[in-house]
């Protein structure tokens, strides 16, 4: 049953974004220190960056978790 509020809440997430997306369709330049990318769609921008942030919350997700617990560094020592 959570998982189906999950699914609703990231269908609705998805289509947010899409109506954002189609609505804010010029082109823009990207800037970042002495590198310039002109006349890039908005729409590849959004897309880009929540599918850049899906990938790095799945990978964070694989690292924090392990058979349901959390692993730290700190697990591993021994106390004395």
């Amino acid at each position: 049953m959570k998982m189906q509020y999950y699914m609703i809440g990231v269908f609705l997430f998805i289509i947010l974004i899409a109506v954002f997306a189609v609505q804010n369709a010029g082109p823009v330049s990207i800037k970042l220190f002495f590198w310039t990318v002109p006349g890039i769609p908005l729409v590849l921008v959004i897309f880009g960056t929540a599918f850049c942030g899906f990938v790095i919350g799945v990978l964070m997700g694989r690292l924090t978790k392990k058979g349901g617990q959390r692993v730290s560094s700190l697990s591993n020592i021994k106390e004395k």
